[in-house]
């Protein structure tokens, strides 16, 4: 309960939804990938914006509470934390992409590429402060250096 708590008040939480949405956002575009070629298949992504402004505002709201309050992440259109406090995502269809195909796909594979490698670099930013801050916690538990 304590381990817990901890966690929860902490950085450790904000980076654990990052890595969560990263995740997500990454079997999305990879199923973008492999509909390619699919009939009628329309592309979908998680919006990073609106994830950003979400976590933002919930950290914001944190801080305003004080030290020792939990991130208290506000349900969106696309977002929102269950009970068991684990993100869950509604990804949409992209919008704005005026390359539409005999097939009705939307597809754009460059774009999907790149966004793929900017989700998976923010991924990797975000697992490293992670494990960082669990070896931090790793080291506190033992009491030594």
């Amino acid at each position: 309960m304590l381990f817990e708590n901890l966690i929860e008040r902490g950085s450790v939480s904000v980076l654990q939804h990052v890595m969560t949405f990263t995740e997500k956002r990454h079997s999305v575009l990879a199923n973008n990938v492999a509909n390619f070629d699919t009939v009628g298949y329309k592309m979908k992504d998680l919006p990073v914006a609106e994830f950003n402004k979400a976590l933002t505002d919930a950290i914001e709201k944190r801080d305003r509470r004080g030290a020792g309050a939990s991130l208290d992440f506000q349900a969106t259109r696309h977002f929102s934390v269950g009970p068991d406090k684990k993100l869950k995502v509604r990804p949409s269809e992209i919008e704005g992409n005026n390359i539409l195909f005999h097939d009705k796909n939307n597809r754009f594979i460059e774009k999907q590429m790149t966004e793929m490698a900017k989700n998976s670099s923010r991924h990797t930013r975000v697992t490293e402060l992670l494990r960082q801050k669990y070896d931090l916690l790793r080291t506190a538990i033992r009491g030594r250096v």
